[in-house]
């Protein structure tokens, strides 16, 4: 009986040593999550294949806010120790000066090369700068310049000061998001004449305006605030696919899908064509449209109109 207890109490004893050991083990791993949790600075840059920004733990030498922003970019003009990362500030790339304001802003004049970095590269290279400087706590905002001129969006307005909060995270994609004002045209209630519809837009920088604007029209005027019952009209078919939109010499190269041709019910062919024609030239830089279908050019869209000719703005449509 005396063995039996014995033995009892003594598995009691190495269930609770159990047990304690345990515990002791759970919070030691959570002390050492807590402890390794990293407050410093980082060096952001770019993935090798430029898809989305990297970064790179750092402890800057520097104490004084001029001193941090000279290492911290000095540190973006080399390339990390990670192979899988490349430096946002490249080779091609001059840092010409920055000014910082009393307010906390920095200025940055590139000079010209920087125009050689366009869409999601210059993205992802913008966003990898601003990041990295706006860890230094007197640095409010980081606005670029090019060639002395302020860097602009794809309506050629000046972009401003940015902030690490200016770039969208979405599972590691950065994104740069900003905000215009579009001018779009709808059919008005007979379906003869086009309004013109001042809409306000946040959008991802990477997306080219005009590209933007077809897709706002496509979507119609329905959820746009303001706009009650059906005072409005689309004039773009259901279904139609934006194949390409490109701009050169101040034409815009517009290729639809055939749905297009299927000229929406109480809208006049003239108010589908310039409902399109007019809302692209209201961005700066186009001044004519070119339509193609599915790639090719079609002669004849609601058997009046020649859709293989240029189209410039149409005011005399416009209520």
């Amino acid at each position: 009986m005396r063995q039996q207890t014995s033995w009892i109490t003594q598995s009691f004893r190495s269930i609770g040593l159990l047990l304690f050991l345990g515990v002791f083990f759970f919070l030691s791993g959570c002390t050492s999550k807590e402890e390794e949790e990293y407050h410093g600075y980082y060096i952001f840059c770019l993935d090798t294949n430029e898809t989305q920004v990297g970064q790179e733990k750092y402890t800057p030498k520097a104490k004084t806010t001029k001193k941090l922003v000279e290492e911290l970019i000095q540190c973006m003009k080399k390339d990390p120790k990670d192979i899988s990362l490349v430096k946002a500030i490249s080779d091609p790339i001059k840092l010409d000066e920055y000014k910082i304001s009393s307010q906390g802003n920095i200025s940055l004049y590139f000079s010209a090369s920087y125009s050689n970095f366009t869409g999601v590269s210059e993205i992802l290279r913008r966003a990898a700068i601003v990041k990295t400087l706006c860890q230094i706590p007197d640095i409010s905002g980081v606005e670029f310049y090019v060639s002395g001129q302020p860097l602009t969006d794809s309506n050629m307005n000046a972009i401003g000061f940015m902030t690490a909060d200016s770039f969208l995270d979405n599972t590691g994609k950065i994104a740069y998001t900003q905000t215009t004002t579009l001018t779009l045209y709808f059919a008005d209630k007979k379906g003869d004449a086009l309004v013109a519809v001042p809409v306000n837009v946040t959008y991802d920088a990477a997306i080219p305006a005009e590209q933007l604007v077809m897709e706002r029209l496509a979507a119609g005027p329905e959820n746009i605030k303001g706009i009650q019952g059906k005072q409005l009209q689309k004039t773009i078919p259901d279904g139609t696919k934006i194949n390409s939109v490109s701009v050169k010499e101040k034409t815009c190269y517009l290729d639809v899908s055939s749905e297009f041709l299927e000229k929406r019910d109480g809208i006049t062919g003239e108010a589908a064509i310039y409902s399109v024609v007019n809302s692209l030239v209201e961005l700066s830089g186009i001044n004519r449209v070119q339509f193609s279908i599915d790639g090719k050019t079609v002669l004849l869209y609601d058997d009046t109109i020649n859709l293989g000719e240029l189209f410039e703005r149409n005011y005399d449509i416009i209520k």
